[in-house]
């Protein structure tokens, strides 16, 4: 089951950077869409708040988005 209790980000010393790139376009939908999520829960997301949120729920056991990244893996080997 997904542990729903907020976890702060890590201090910056310490902590282990890790970079996504995105082309514009995917960059400026990514952005509206966590504009989207400040929008319906009134909470303000930072973009990497966001990635670490959803890299957690993707880990927990019997996660659908887990479940649909293998799927799509699956598919794209296929190919």
């Amino acid at each position: 089951m997904y542990d729903t209790a907020p976890r702060p980000a890590p201090k910056a010393q310490g902590a282990i950077p890790t970079t996504v790139r995105f082309d514009p376009a995917e960059a400026r939908e990514i952005d509206q869409w966590i504009v989207d999520l400040w929008e319906q829960t009134g909470i303000r997301w930072d973009k990497a708040e966001v990635m670490r949120e959803l890299l957690r729920m993707a880990r927990t056991p019997d996660s659908i988005l887990c479940d649909a990244l293998v799927a799509r893996a699956k598919r794209v080997r296929k190919l």
